[in-house]
């Protein structure tokens, strides 16, 4: 879907191969002159049916630019048996469905369909590609033919959707405020929209972590404050020497929350080295579950799964430290700020 997809006023609701933009070279232009734009693609969309000599199932049509989904969607990633090409008559279908009709490389299908002068429409093709993705939906029914093939196998001149990936995530309601301005005959959809339930997992999921963070960050910090604790504690004569003979309780105070700041630090040092190369590792080479595929394909997930590095993992492992070496001096300084060098010396 990209960061925000745009179709003709109507299709979502519709599904009407008639609603398509007819002249989306204009929203393209615009498209091509924003800065804050990645990439965008092109896609033309249909249901239909395909059909071997034995078999046939519904499907999803989607006519597409092969450099362009490489681009955006990093479709050729995907591909698990085959080409990522559409020489020669190609088509490119998803794993299920090619299990489905029992289908493998180089093998005929028939794909028919409904034109816009509602008429069936059919075409003969040969399997190129079967790609498997962590998309159920996509696995299932989708089957990808090249763009304008679609176009004339359909009857139609434009296309149902574009798909729109920013660089900056900040531009994406201006944008989608400008182009509803300037078309009238267009929708324009955050993915978010699009996807309510995903969005509502997301949350859940980012409410989740806070929740998990609070719970270590605390657990932390307590063991911060145990070594605070017992550190001051145990040289509670020491510093009463040290007021006694003239050093103003500010000074001790700095020199105990100095010394508490160096020991979280090299422990937020150290975890920032072995995490980050724990999470660079499963960065580069991924979480392999391929022995659990089965079950994970059920649920729409990768066999590998891949870390993401974010800076504000580092950046708010740095403010909770400090956060939790602040509060872990209060109550030593409080016990001794409370307490009498004499009696302390003496005692």
């Amino acid at each position: 879907s990209g960061d925000i997809t745009i179709y003709y006023k109507g299709y979502r609701s519709d599904n009407d191969i008639k609603l398509h933009i007819k002249n989306p070279q204009l929203i393209i232009n615009d498209i091509d002159k924003d800065p804050d734009i990645k990439s965008h693609v092109q896609r033309v969309l249909s249901d239909g049916l395909i059909s071997t000599a034995k078999y046939s199932k519904a499907v999803k049509i989607f006519g597409i630019e092969l450099e362009a989904e490489k681009k955006q969607a990093k479709l050729d990633s995907y591909i698990k048996e085959g080409d990522f090409t559409f020489e020669k008559r190609g088509v490119i279908i998803g794993s299920t469905l090619a299990k489905k009709l029992k289908l493998s490389i180089g093998k005929k299908v028939i794909l028919s369909a409904q034109n816009s002068e509602g008429e069936i429409s059919s075409i003969a093709l040969k399997v190129r590609g079967i790609l498997k993705t962590n998309n159920m939906h996509i696995d299932n029914i989708a089957v990808f033919i090249p763009l304008k093939k679609a176009q004339e196998f359909l009857g139609i001149g434009g296309i149902m959707q574009i798909s729109v990936i920013f660089s900056d995530k900040t531009k994406i309601s201006a944008f989608q405020n400008n182009m509803s301005k300037k078309y009238q005959n267009i929708e324009l959809f955050r993915w978010d929209e699009l996807y309510p339930a995903l969005m509502q997992s997301k949350a859940i999921m980012e409410k989740y972590s806070l929740i998990s963070y609070v719970l270590i960050f605390f657990v932390a910090g307590i063991g911060i404050f145990g070594v605070v604790l017992v550190s001051v504690m145990e040289r509670l004569r020491e510093f009463a020497i040290l007021q006694a003979i003239g050093t103003p309780f500010k000074m001790v105070a700095e020199i105990i929350f100095l010394e508490s700041f160096f020991i979280g630090m090299v422990g937020f040092i150290l975890g920032c080295i072995l995490g980050g190369g724990t999470l660079y590792y499963f960065y580069i080479y991924g979480l392999d579950l391929s022995s659990f595929s089965d079950a994970l394909d059920e649920f729409g997930m990768d066999a590998v799964t891949y870390a993401v590095i974010k800076p504000s993992y580092f950046v708010t492992g740095f403010f909770a430290v400090f956060i939790a070496v602040v509060f872990s001096v209060i109550l030593p300084l409080h016990l001794l700020k409370k307490s009498k060098p004499i009696e302390v010396i003496n005692g």
